[in-house]
């Protein structure tokens, strides 16, 4: 009976030895994706409205698109500090090696394999929940951000659709018209400039 149990305790040490790594670098990609995902979504919120109240859509897009490099590049630079911490413990001996395998386990597309010691395969694990949570929150913010997107596209091509509409004979409830654009710009700007 107790060389079940000291079996089992053996099998369960490599699990406790993973555990503060995972803890530590799970925390630190989600802190990082949030602090940088808030920063993103908020500085294209206020570019892309600026943007609209100054007629120019095309500039919400480039918002837009610049946005979502940066949601990019903040997953390629969570995905480096994994394979740079694998690297730094010594868990994988070459840094490309850690970072491709930090990369297959963060986007779990699970390319490499084999690369880390028997007793800490684990953290792939802890990798791919990070990774899972990370580009969660990224999509949410694309979604959130592409309201405004949208409402650039139709301030855009707003003659084009409304003439369609009109020879369709067809509705669009949320749809705003030519007409009320200029009128919500104008309310923006009395609102904002109370003098004019």
């Amino acid at each position: 009976m107790e060389s079940l149990t000291s079996i089992h305790t053996l099998e369960l040490f490599p699990f406790f030895k993973n555990l503060p790594l995972g803890i530590i670098g799970l925390f630190a990609a989600l802190w990082i994706n949030v602090f940088f995902l808030r920063r993103i979504t908020i500085n294209f919120e206020i570019g892309g409205r600026i943007c609209l109240n100054r007629n120019n859509p095309v500039g919400v897009f480039h918002h837009y698109f610049r946005a979502i490099t940066y949601l990019m590049i903040v997953q390629i630079i969570v995905i480096i500090l994994w394979g740079l911490a694998l690297y730094g413990l010594a868990l994988v001996k070459d840094p490309m090696d850690a970072i491709m395998f930090a990369g297959s386990c963060y986007t779990t597309m699970g390319i490499v394999t084999e690369v880390m010691p028997l007793g800490w395969k684990f953290i792939a694990i802890v990798i791919a929940l990070s990774g899972l949570f990370a580009i969660a929150l990224a999509t949410s913010a694309m979604i959130n951000m592409s309201t405004l997107f949208r409402r650039a596209w139709l301030m855009k091509h707003a003659v084009r659709i409304e003439s369609i509409l009109a020879r369709e004979n067809v509705e669009i409830p949320d749809f705003m018209s030519v007409e009320e654009t200029i009128k919500v710009k104008a309310e923006i700007k009395t609102t904002e400039n109370p003098n004019l």
